[in-house]
């Protein structure tokens, strides 16, 4: 975000906020301050093997997952995304992030929707996703996010700031939506109202797409050092730190024991049914791909 953008959105307050954050966090203090915070890690390939065993003793299937790496070469040569996104092909989350557009397309078989066939990206940000949807393929569909449209895309009507667990949108009029790299942002009981949202506004048969599920041994959240310790995370979670960046105020990784009683159910009480993928060929997709769970919401 540029400082005239960050000045628009949060004032010139927050943008000196943000610039001391930024400065204090490179600083030998902010180590100090958290020096006897939990940092967070991430799940090995033995810890997903050992969630996978705990879901399965739970009576969840998990599905075997193996996307078409010719495929998804194909997709990557279309340029839907510019060079810079996500800190470009150089950032090494690049093949990552265009995996989970693509899987999250090829699973809605987005590329076929009909001219009332409504598309959502859930907590989209500032992704171009939805506008090259539009131009090139004249699909209908929306970005919507809590924060404010960015300028690049405030004059498109299909970008809206909107909250995904209270949406404008009518009962049963969306074919599709999906989320990437955002469920796990839905702090409080955001995940729990999403899930009731996509019950009412998913026509019957069709879905939402969530990749990655993010998931671990145990229930637990993270936080940068701004937000750490200021009660943002479920009383239930472990909360860690994280000291790579900046900006989160919780994110949640549900245990298998979490998910199916706090998503799974709720899902299947509102009478719907869900798919629970794991990705097995992820070496063949591209480099540091770490999407592992994906959960699919059918109504």
């Amino acid at each position: 975000m540029s400082i005239k953008e960050t000045i628009y959105h949060h004032g010139l307050h927050g943008l000196v906020r943000k610039l001391f954050f930024f400065l204090g966090h490179k600083s030998s203090y902010i180590a100090w301050r958290f020096r006897n915070a939990p940092i967070y890690t991430n799940p090995t390939t033995v810890d997903l093997e050992f969630i996978e065993c705990d879901l399965t003793k739970l009576g969840v299937t998990i599905q075997d997952y193996n996307p078409s790496p010719e495929s998804f070469k194909a997709f990557q040569a279309e340029d839907w995304f510019p060079a810079e996104y996500h800190g470009g092909m150089k950032s090494g989350v690049w093949d990552e992030k265009l995996l989970e557009h693509w899987i999250a397309s090829d699973r809605l078989e987005l590329m076929s929707f009909e001219q009332n066939d409504i598309y959502v990206d859930v907590a989209a940000a500032n992704s171009p996703w939805v506008k090259n949807l539009h131009e090139r393929k004249g699909i209908p569909a929306f970005a919507i996010d809590l924060n404010k449209v960015g300028l690049a895309y405030r004059h498109l009507t299909y970008y809206k700031r909107e909250d995904a667990t209270n949406t404008s949108f009518k009962d049963e009029s969306i074919k599709g939506a999906s989320l990437h790299c955002a469920f796990e942002m839905f702090m409080k009981d955001d995940d729990t109202l999403l899930i009731k949202e996509a019950a009412r506004i998913l026509r019957p048969g069709c879905k939402l797409v969530i990749l990655p599920l993010y998931m671990h041994t145990h229930y637990c959240t993270y936080a940068t050092p701004e937000y750490y310790g200021k009660g943002y995370s479920d009383p239930d979670a472990t909360e860690y730190i994280r000291m790579d960046f900046s900006g989160v105020p919780s994110s949640r990784k549900y245990d298998a024991k979490t998910l199916k009683i706090r998503i799974l159910d709720q899902i299947e009480s509102l009478g719907m049914s869900y798919q629970l993928l794991a990705i097995r060929n992820k070496s063949e997709l591209g480099n540091n791909i770490y999407c592992h769970f994906i959960l699919e919401i059918i109504r």
